[in-house]
């Protein structure tokens, strides 16, 4: 399956990634930023993005999460 756009989560690239039409919320552990995402945009059960994890997001219009 062709990939349409990845995007490496660094913890500082908040801006890039909030628009992002996966991203349901942005939490705060301790002091790193997690990504919640939309179930319904995602391929499998992984709805939590932390950072140096990618968002793969596929022709489909799916999002992965690749740690």
């Amino acid at each position: 399956m062709k990939i349409n756009r990845l995007i490496k989560f660094t913890g500082k690239n908040l801006n890039d990634v909030f628009g992002l039409p996966c991203v349901k919320a942005i939490i705060k552990s301790g002091d790193e930023p997690i990504l919640v995402l939309w179930p319904d945009k995602t391929m499998g059960v992984e709805r939590t993005v932390i950072k140096g994890d990618s968002l793969i997001q596929y022709e489909n219009g799916k999002w992965f999460v690749d740690r």
